[in-house]
C-alpha cells in the first residue's frame, strides 16, 4: 500500500511540475506565428497527394474530378505516448474547404467534413473528391488555374476545454491545372 501511495504521490508531483513549466514557457513566448507544442507533445498531421488528373488539359463545360487522398496521424513524444493510447479510437474532425480559385472556374469537394480516427503509431488516408469545371467564359490556350486548397484539424482538448491534448494543424495546398487551347 506504501509504494502504491508513493507512485501515485510521483506521477501526481510530476504532472504539477508539467503544468508549471508550460505555463513558465507560455509567458515567454513570441507572438508571431508561433506554434507551441502542447504539454504532451502530441500533434496531428495532415498529408495531401493527387493522380494526374489535372495533366491534360480541361475542356470548357467539362468536369475534372481529381481525387484528393489525405494521409493523416498524430505525432508523439515520450510523454504523449502513453495519452495517446488512452484516447485511441477517438474521432475528430478534418475539415476540407476551397480557398480560392479563378473566377472563370466552378470547383467543389465532395467531402468537405471528414471524420477522423485516433490510432496509435498508424498512419491513416481517406479520399475526397475535388470537381473543377470551367464556365463559358473561361480563357483557352493553356491558361494555367490554381485551386488552392485548405485543410485544418481543430486543437483536441481535455475536459473542461482547459488543457490541449493534441494540438491542431492546418496545410495549404494549390492543385493546377491548365484549360484547353
Amino acid at each position: 500500500m506504501k509504494t502504491r501511495g508513493m507512485r501515485n504521490f510521483f506521477i501526481l508531483f510530476t504532472i504539477i511540475v508539467m503544468l508549471l513549466l508550460q505555463s513558465s514557457l507560455a509567458s515567454a513566448e513570441p507572438q508571431n506565428g508561433y506554434h507551441k507544442q502542447g504539454l504532451f507533445n502530441l500533434q496531428f498531421f495532415v498529408n495531401i497527394s493527387w493522380g494526374n488528373e489535372t495533366q491534360t488539359p480541361i475542356q470548357p463545360r467539362e468536369t475534372r474530378e481529381v481525387h484528393l487522398i489525405i494521409t493523416y496521424g498524430v505525432l508523439h513524444g515520450v510523454f504523449g505516448r502513453m495519452l495517446l493510447q488512452i484516447l485511441e479510437g477517438r474521432s475528430f474532425p478534418i475539415r476540407v474547404s476551397i480557398e480560392d480559385k479563378p473566377d472563370w472556374c466552378t470547383a467543389w469537394i465532395s467531402l468537405e467534413n471528414i471524420t477522423g480516427v485516433i490510432m496509435p503509431n498508424q498512419i491513416l488516408s481517406d479520399v475526397s473528391l475535388l470537381s473543377i469545371r470551367l464556365n463559358e467564359g473561361a480563357p483557352l490556350n493553356h491558361t494555367l488555374g490554381i485551386v488552392k486548397i485548405r485543410f485544418t484539424i481543430d486543437d483536441m482538448k481535455g475536459p473542461f476545454h482547459i488543457l490541449t491534448f493534441i494540438e491542431g494543424y492546418e496545410q495549404h495546398v494549390q492543385l493546377a491545372f491548365t484549360t484547353s487551347p
